[in-house]
């Protein structure tokens, strides 16, 4: 074999091995797309009132990203939680304890937080309608306290439990009610069907509560530290660039006028950046409140 012949063949060899190994490593990474992305968003609202405001927040993504977004809730905090415990979305707003839950069992990983009223931060509350008379935590022993959402409800259920513990009122010193929502909670205590209600302090701040009562009938007799913010996550198992074009997505909105409009129809001023450790303060409380994240 003459020295062409075996050049030939020694360049053809390269360019064997060269495929090879080129197609060795694509089969080794992930995808880096995937076909449609699902939104999962907790039923803090009433579930067509959640999907109405969120609805340009899914059009924006779906542009954004190139591929359908379909949008989701249920019709309540234990149907969202199932919905999640099977992986159905993609991308889910949680509220902070269903994301300690998500994050441990179903490998959610937090991507930012909301920012609501320009405020980062969301602290829980025990409502009182002033005409009942109770000014103090300790006055609601023997009381019908009703707290929204649900025992999973961390605002509206675990830090106002977390406040009664604080004040030395243990399960069974009071009775428990539920209502659908946090703003129904809150409702509900203004109508006096309980004594006192739990649930996030920003929501007597919602146009849903205002827009129905006079909230300066309502007195706040106990409101939590401030917490990190409710959470948006996803799939850990995403490519990596499709959370960071997500993410970006999601932090530039409040740097647009017409980013301004689509978090103004979800009730939001901003997203903000967010990691697992903002968290623990909430693992604490949880932790006093129920032995821990199960």
């Amino acid at each position: 074999m003459n020295g062409r012949n075996k050049s030939y063949l020694s360049v053809c060899r390269t360019v064997v091995l060269s495929a090879v190994l080129a197609a060795t490593l694509l089969t080794a990474l992930p995808a880096l797309a995937i076909d449609a992305l699902t939104v999962g968003v907790f039923p803090r609202r009433d579930p067509a009132v959640t999907m109405k405001l969120f609805k340009p927040l899914r059009a924006y993504l779906e542009e954004n990203l190139g591929i359908p977004v379909r949008l989701e809730t249920a019709k309540d905090f234990t149907a969202f939680e199932a919905q999640v415990a099977q992986r159905r979305y993609d991308l889910v707003h949680f509220n902070q304890y269903q994301y300690l839950i998500a994050n441990k069992a179903s490998a959610y990983d937090v991507l930012a937080q909301n920012e609501e009223f320009g405020e980062t931060r969301i602290s829980g509350a025990i409502y009182v309608h002033k005409d009942v008379g109770i000014t103090d935590l300790e006055q609601l022993k023997g009381k019908t306290i009703i707290f929204g959402g649900g025992e999973q409800a961390m605002m509206s259920y675990i830090v106002p439990t977390y406040l009664l513990r604080q004040a030395g009122l243990n399960k069974g010193d009071y009775t428990e009610q539920f209502a659908k929502s946090p703003p129904n909670a809150v409702l509900a205590t203004f109508m006096r069907q309980a004594h006192a209600g739990g649930a996030g302090e920003v929501v007597r701040r919602l146009p849903l509560v205002t827009g129905k009562i006079d909230v300066m009938q309502l007195n706040l007799i106990a409101v939590s530290e401030p917490l990190p913010h409710l959470p948006w996550a996803v799939k850990r198992e995403l490519p990596d660039a499709l959370k960071d074009q997500m993410r970006t997505l999601l932090l530039e909105l409040k740097d647009t006028d017409a980013g301004k409009e689509i978090l103004k129809s979800a009730k939001m001023t901003g997203f903000n950046p967010a990691q697992d450790s903002d968290y623990d303060a909430h693992r604490a409380i949880i932790e006093a409140v129920e032995g821990g994240v199960d």
